[in-house]
């Protein structure tokens, strides 16, 4: 199961736009970001502000320095880390140590970068953005999904033990559309937390119950993923 999988649940939207996110890096869009802001900035009269130009104000370059210095991605002191970004641009150097990256050309350029830097970000732009988006970083999505997804595996692994040829995406199948009510390729990626701990739940059900004796076949197998309470 992949564990590199950009996400856009429900979860993370900030007036009417689906903010994206990596589980693997943790990386949120900035490009979304913008978005969001120019939807709230038509709703609630805020000034025009945008990502590009903050990014070279003074201000947020010492703010980032100190964020970037918290993480241990800086090691130089103020002066020489202000010089460093004067000389290469800001973007450029945030690129290089790893926290910003574009993808794509043109209408489909997108904007990444370090949820710390987003949030610094955010909270720049308008204190209300920031009120919203705080909680994109600290809830239990992304565990929620790996968590999920780690135990797809080890289930997996214990149906074999039960069952001679097993169907592994018949019962992958049969969680999501307990789970969902439907089923589609890749629907997993946009689940919010509450449904990834529901799949997790019975994964681990399904582990226990094997390991314990009390599934022995595949019918039994169905019939708790079909009747189990979630």
């Amino acid at each position: 199961m992949k564990t590199n999988i950009t996400l856009e649940s429900k979860d993370r939207e900030l007036f009417g736009v689906t903010i994206r996110q990596e589980t693997k890096t943790g990386f949120l869009s900035l490009s979304e970001l913008q978005k969001a802001y120019e939807i709230a900035r038509s709703q609630y009269g805020w000034s025009e502000q945008n990502v590009t130009s903050l990014m070279q104000s003074v201000k947020m370059t010492e703010r980032l320095y100190y964020v970037l210095k918290e993480k241990g991605l800086v090691k130089l002191e103020l002066p020489s880390f202000m010089k460093e970004v004067k000389d290469q641009g800001f973007v450029k150097y945030l690129k290089q140590i790893g926290v910003w990256k574009t993808t794509g050309k043109g209408e489909n350029r997108t904007v990444m970068c370090d949820p710390y830097i987003w949030v610094a970000i955010a909270l720049e732009l308008n204190p209300m953005i920031y009120a919203k988006v705080i909680g994109f970083i600290t809830d239990s999505l992304i565990f929620d999904r790996i968590e999920a997804g780690d135990e797809f595996r080890p289930m997996n692994a214990s149906v074999k033990t039960i069952i001679q040829n097993p169907n592994y995406s018949q019962y992958a199948i049969a969680i999501n559309e307990r789970v969902f009510g439907k089923h589609y390729t890749g629907m997993r990626n946009f689940a919010k937390s509450d449904e990834l701990k529901k799949i997790t739940r019975i994964e681990r059900f399904i582990i226990d119950n094997i390991s314990m004796g009390y599934l022995k076949t595949e019918k039994d197998l169905m019939k708790v993923i079909e009747t189990l309470p979630i």
